[in-house]
């Protein structure tokens, strides 16, 4: 992912503004590399690591500390999941837990979030080792540069993926509970977040 970004009198990503790329392909192309990479370019941020250390060092310590936090959510996740998969249903007058499509919304979203742990992990481990080489063979070669921005994204996929399946079965309990009023509320919280997402979308655009 390479955004073509006008050039800023800094190598400081704080400088850097998306809304000099031209298109929104492109745009957001920058975005994502800003938000994966801490840099709009591949090349940007291999600039920052051969001229400016510090900045280079900031940008891996940002990206570490972020990994870090998901993987300490993910362990939450796992945790929580854990604990409604062997225990009862404390609200059995307004969930059914019962059906097999909760259980197994569960079981979804607690493989995920291991799979956040665990590829967190490698990612915090290949962020401390990671130098402008790295960069460059992931320019050079198209395969070097999905792998590297597949990695980067796994963990915080994983995480959305379990958070949406421990959704998914809470919703799917709730509504088998045919309550009146919970089914109301649960319309009313899917518009809302409907709503903020593209809320979301259009700031981003």
């Amino acid at each position: 992912m390479e955004g073509q970004a006008k050039s800023t009198s800094s190598d400081d990503p704080a400088t850097f503004d998306r809304r000099d790329v031209d298109g929104v392909t492109e745009r957001l192309r920058a975005s994502l590399c800003l938000v994966f990479l801490g840099a709009p370019s591949l090349e940007k941020l291999q600039d920052m690591a051969e001229k400016d250390k510090a900045v280079w060092a900031e940008i891996k310590q940002v990206l570490t500390d972020r990994t870090n936090n998901i993987n300490v959510v993910a362990a939450l996740v796992v945790a929580s999941s854990a604990s409604y998969v062997t225990t009862t249903a404390s609200t059995p007058h307004i969930s059914q837990w019962n059906p097999e499509f909760p259980y197994f919304c569960v079981l979804g979203g607690f493989g995920c979030a291991m799979l956040a742990i665990v590829s967190g992990f490698a990612q915090v481990i290949f962020l401390s080792m990671m130098g402008p080489r790295d960069i460059e063979m992931a320019q050079k070669s198209r395969l070097k540069r999905i792998c590297l921005f597949t990695l980067l994204i796994l963990p915080l996929a994983f995480l959305l993926v379990a958070a949406s399946s421990l959704g998914l079965a809470f919703t799917a309990a709730l509504w088998l509970g045919d309550v009146l009023w919970i089914k109301a509320l649960m319309t009313t919280g899917y518009a809302v977040f409907l709503f903020t997402l593209i809320v979301i979308a259009l700031v981003l655009i």
